[in-house]
């Protein structure tokens, strides 16, 4: 019996994406550039992507961790158990639905380092990761200004 198989990975990570709606994938979706040109527009993105960080990791500034003097009065831990609870149901629900895939998800990601912020005590790289997710929370505000209407389903 094999445990492991790239049949059984498809099969609960993305079996239930519908390739039928355009802009979702699809055997469309994988004609529509040459490999040629994903390789280009790769490479480009990939030497552009280095530069920016190599330029921001130079100019970079993390402070030390500061004297806490507040005791937590529940907030933090509310809000903890509520994004918890949350992504805990849009876990289920990728896999009941077979799209696990979308999992990945920048917002998804967003939430995951939200969570580890709230769950570990402050230090270097709880400011750094802080920063970083700062940088990322304009995604969630575009995602509700401009949302992917046609893989809806109308229920009737």
């Amino acid at each position: 019996m094999q445990l492991f198989s790239l049949g059984n990975v498809t099969d609960w990570a993305i079996s239930g994406v519908d390739h039928s709606i355009e802009g979702n994938g699809g055997p469309d979706c994988v004609k529509y550039l040459s490999p040629n040109r994903r390789l280009y527009e790769t490479i480009f993105a990939t030497i552009l992507a280095l530069i920016y960080l190599y330029w921001g990791v130079r100019r970079i500034h993390i402070p030390a961790v500061p004297e806490i003097s507040k005791q937590d009065r529940g907030g933090r831990r509310s809000l903890l158990m509520l994004m918890c609870l949350v992504l805990g149901m849009e876990i289920g629900f990728k896999f009941s639905s077979k799209t696990v895939i979308y999992f990945l998800n920048p917002c998804h990601v967003v939430t995951m380092i939200q969570i580890f912020l709230l769950s570990v005590p402050p230090s270097r790289l709880v400011t750094t990761l802080f920063r970083i997710q700062i940088h990322c929370l304009n995604g969630p505000l575009l995602a509700i200004f401009f949302p992917v209407l046609n893989t809806r389903e109308v229920m009737h």
